[in-house]
């Protein structure tokens, strides 16, 4: 009797492991989460930009022919891969891919944003992103954002990033400085730059060239600029003066 006990106890234990084992496989084949069954694309600057869409960031997941990934085990996709390729694009700053419990790829495109367009006499044309880097035009999207013009472009142009070069660098910091203050990103619309690196702007209303200099001591510079927009101009009338210069200390010159 004992012995047909233990033999019983030890097919009972047994059999309570086995069903375990089958119960933890089989949760894990059927947990949600388990497998990619969504793919869910959120673009971050939408709102400012249009550079990128939900189809591009698809596409550059899928790159491989028949890489689908819906359906595949999570242990068998590369999310750094992916990440890396999403971050190819030119207006991809940053990618970040992650899973949930649901059984869902979530993946987050952070887009470049431009602070100004370049337009050579060559024909050329590029952004300057907010990190400093050249960007490619695009087909699918126009920024509103200042227009560099001039002979100065073809140097620019040549830099892979404007942050490496003093004078575009500075250059960089000033466009910012307008793109920040209400005023100024309202009625500057074009930067013409000479190849010693002498600016001129053109606002959005009127024909005045504004005679600036070289970038440096701009916040000074765009305090003169102001006094003549919101005292002088005023009182003068918009279309007195056709060239107004701040580029020397303590003087305001109009013409």
């Amino acid at each position: 009797m004992k012995n047909r006990d233990k033999t019983w106890r030890v097919l009972s234990i047994v059999g309570t492991c086995a069903s375990l084992f089958f119960l933890v496989g089989f949760t894990s084949a059927k947990a949600p989460g388990y497998r990619i069954d969504d793919i869910e694309v959120e673009i971050e600057n939408a709102v400012e930009n249009f550079f990128i869409d939900e189809n591009d960031v698809m596409s550059l997941i899928m790159e491989n022919e028949g890489d689908s990934i819906l359906g595949d085990a999570y242990g068998g996709v590369d999310l750094n891969q992916i990440e890396q390729r999403i971050e190819s694009h030119s207006f991809v700053r940053e990618a970040e891919v992650y899973r949930d419990l649901k059984g869902h790829l979530i993946v987050v495109a952070t887009q470049n944003k431009p602070i100004a367009r370049l337009i050579s006499s060559r024909g050329e044309s590029a952004y300057i992103g907010v990190n400093g880097e050249l960007l490619p035009t695009s087909i699918k999207y126009t920024a509103r954002v200042p227009v560099i013009s001039g002979s100065y472009v073809n140097q620019l142009l040549e830099l892979e990033n404007v942050e490496n070069d003093p004078y575009a660098s500075e250059l960089k910091d000033m466009i910012e400085y307008i793109l920040d203050e209400q005023f100024w990103a309202m009625q500057i619309a074009q930067l013409d730059i000479d190849r010693k690196g002498f600016i001129n702007m053109y606002a959005q209303i009127g024909d005045q060239r504004l005679e600036f200099g070289t970038p440096h001591d701009y916040e000074r510079k765009f305090k003169k600029l102001k006094i003549f927009f919101k005292q002088i101009m005023p009182t003068k009338g918009w279309n007195t003066y056709d060239r107004v210069n701040v580029a020397y200390n303590n003087q305001i010159i109009c013409e």
